[in-house]
């Protein structure tokens, strides 16, 4: 996941209003958002599409109101084949367990778990991690490089491959579409995702000027500087966009992307928390 923007408004009627975008390798195995058990002795589900080649996840959430989001710091300096799986963080936020041994935790609160990754945040490479619980109305972010970890005040945020609203332009840009369109919802106009899934299939490079120095080649920071990516072998897999109430309604739209597919898999998800 390499790109997210949200609006968070604890102890509003809505709470949380987020649309991001999952950039990978094309040929890496994935499967879509579903429902699914994790542990099958477990009861717990979470919503979320799974790495096959880590197990990990990238973005899910919870009927529980619990949500979590990874993504990557983009540095070649920073990348560790033989490190763990960033994608297991989120999960196991999720799921309640212990980030570094899987063992269940008695407070998996986010700032709790927040710590528990920061003692064994370095054995990763690069990451931020988003960690929510809308029964809570608590929210905290957490990146290894460097070493960051607080809560998130409310208002509108962004997340790209550096620290939390970093103003990359495409971050910049999507958090200009997310506060549209929360303004929208909070004038109690008919909701809809719209404005947010144009601003996800964004195609145009930043210029030169307005670009990152991450370490990788001036060629890559332009193709990277989009919403949407299209390079040969990478680019944008999947959009996701996420409503969730403070009268425990949830609405979640995943739209993934295929090359060659002439239509795209589009889901979409309405429940209600269990409180």
């Amino acid at each position: 996941m390499c790109l997210i923007a949200w609006s968070w408004q604890p102890g509003q009627a809505r709470t949380l209003l987020l649309a991001a975008n999952r950039d990978e390798w094309l040929d890496r195995p994935t499967l879509p958002m579903r429902w699914w058990r994790p542990d099958a002795a477990s009861a717990a589900e979470v919503l979320s599409g799974q790495d096959l080649r880590s197990g990990g996840i990238w973005l899910g959430l919870t009927r529980h109101g619990r949500f979590a989001a990874v993504t990557n710091v983009r540095d070649p300096a920073l990348e560790r084949p033989h490190a763990p799986s960033r994608g297991l963080l989120p999960l196991r936020y999720l799921l309640g367990l212990h980030p570094l041994d899987g063992s269940t935790m008695d407070d998996c609160s986010p700032a709790a778990f927040a710590q528990a990754v920061q003692s064994c945040g370095p054995a990763y490479a690069g990451f931020n991690l988003l960690l929510a619980d809308l029964r809570s109305g608590a929210m905290h972010w957490l990146s290894n490089h460097p070493l960051q970890n607080g809560n998130v005040a409310p208002g509108v945020h962004g997340l790209s491959n550096a620290a939390l609203d970093t103003p990359w332009p495409k971050v910049r840009d999507l958090k200009a579409a997310l506060a549209e369109s929360a303004e929208l919802a909070d004038a109690d106009t008919p909701m809809s995702f719209a404005v947010l899934t144009q601003a996800l299939q964004h195609k145009q490079i930043a210029p030169d000027d307005a670009l990152p120095r991450t370490g990788v080649s001036l060629d890559w920071e332009r193709a990277l500087s989009a919403a949407f990516i299209r390079m040969p072998g990478y680019g944008t897999r999947c959009s996701t966009l996420l409503r969730m109430d403070a009268d425990g309604g949830a609405l979640v739209r995943e739209v993934q992307y295929q090359p060659g597919v002439p239509s795209q898999p589009d889901f979409a998800w309405n429940w209600r928390m269990v409180r």
